[in-house]
C-alpha cells in the first residue's frame, strides 16, 4: 500500500507507463525466437527489436513523470523489465555460441542478487534508488547486446565485442557491489524513492 504521505506516487497501477513496461518484458521472447538463427536479416531485427526495448525504457519513465503516474509497482516493474528483457537476450546469444557462457552467467547472477535486495528492502519499508554505476551497467549491456546481435561481417567485431563485454562485466560487478556496499544506508532510510 502507498503512503499517503509520498508526495509524486500515483495511487494507480494500471496505467500507460506499466503497460509500456509491460510490452518491454513481451519483447523478451520475440528476441529469443530472432537470436535463435545467425542470419542478416535475423540478426538486424534482433537488434531493431532491442532497440525497442530500450525506447520503451525511456518512455515508460518519460510518461510516468508527465502524466504524474509514478507508482510504487512501476519503480519495481520497470527495473524487473529491463533485467528479464536483456538478460534473456544474453542467454540466447551464449547458447548460440556468439559470447562465452559464463558472461550470463555473471550478469543474470548479479541481477538476481540486487533483485532480491530490492525485495527484501521493499519488505522493511525502504526502496533502493537506481544508482549511476547501475545506469551506466545498463547502458553498457545495451550497447554490447545491439553490437553482438548485430554481428557485422568486419575486421574489428572480435576486438570490439570483446572489449565491450569486458567492460560489460566490469560495470555489471562493480554496480552490483556498490549497491550491496550501500545496502546499510539504503536499509536506514524507509520510504526513499527510486531516483
Amino acid at each position: 500500500m502507498i503512503n499517503p504521505e509520498d508526495k509524486g506516487i500515483a495511487d494507480g497501477n494500471i496505467n500507460l507507463p506499466n503497460s509500456i513496461t509491460a510490452l518491454r518484458i513481451l519483447l523478451a521472447p520475440v528476441i529469443a525466437c530472432l537470436l535463435l538463427e545467425d542470419d542478416r536479416l535475423r540478426n538486424s531485427l534482433a537488434a531493431g527489436t532491442i532497440g525497442v526495448a530500450a525506447l520503451t525504457d525511456f518512455l515508460d519513465g518519460y510518461v510516468a513523470r508527465k502524466q504524474s503516474k509514478v507508482t510504487r509497482m512501476g519503480q519495481w516493474f520497470d527495473p524487473l523489465a529491463d533485467k528479464i528483457c536483456f538478460s534473456t537476450a544474453f542467454a540466447m546469444l551464449a547458447a548460440k555460441q556468439r559470447l562465452p557462457r559464463w558472461v550470463p552467467g555473471v550478469i543474470i547472477g548479479r541481477e538476481v542478487l540486487i533483485t532480491l535486495f530490492r525485495a527484501y528492502a521493499g519488505a522493511r519499508g525502504s526502496s533502493v534508488p537506481a544508482s549511476i554505476w547501475g545506469k551506466l551497467k545498463t547502458n553498457s549491456q545495451l550497447m554490447t547486446l545491439l553490437l553482438i546481435a548485430m554481428h557485422p561481417d568486419t575486421d574489428w567485431y572480435e576486438s570490439a565485442k570483446n572489449a565491450s563485454v569486458a567492460v560489460t562485466i566490469a560495470l555489471t560487478l562493480y554496480s552490483g557491489y556498490d549497491y550491496i556496499h550501500k545496502a546499510g544506508k539504503y536499509l536506514a532510510q524507509p520510504g526513499e524513492k527510486d531516483a
